[in-house]
């Protein structure tokens, strides 16, 4: 089950941390977490719910379904090592001259 489903006894001065759920499922609270509510169109002193927010249209992600044969780009190879000897310097003695 998911820790946000879970359902156990708490001491009497505990604060219930995994029983939230927003618009997208369970919300799974640990620590200091505060879930907040902010919206333009609120009048001052209005402290009514105003639900959960609304995302402006088009702006959230959606699952895509591509066919298996769909065309892809090509797997990102790294540069092989360049031939030769790597470049270091080691150091020379144990002063701290020219610093």
């Amino acid at each position: 089950a998911d820790m946000g489903e879970m359902q156990m006894e708490l001491p009497a001065n505990t604060f219930p941390m995994m029983t939230g759920t927003g618009p997208y499922g369970p919300i799974e609270m640990g620590g200091m977490f505060s879930t907040l509510k902010v919206r333009k169109d609120l009048a001052p002193g209005d402290y009514r719910d105003p639900g959960w927010y609304e995302p402006p249209a088009g702006t959230q992600a959606q699952e895509v379904s591509v066919p298996n044969d769909a065309p892809r780009a090509p797997d990102a190879r790294p540069d092989p090592p360049a031939a030769g000897t790597p470049s270091a310097r080691k150091p020379m003695g144990h002063s701290h001259e020219g610093h």
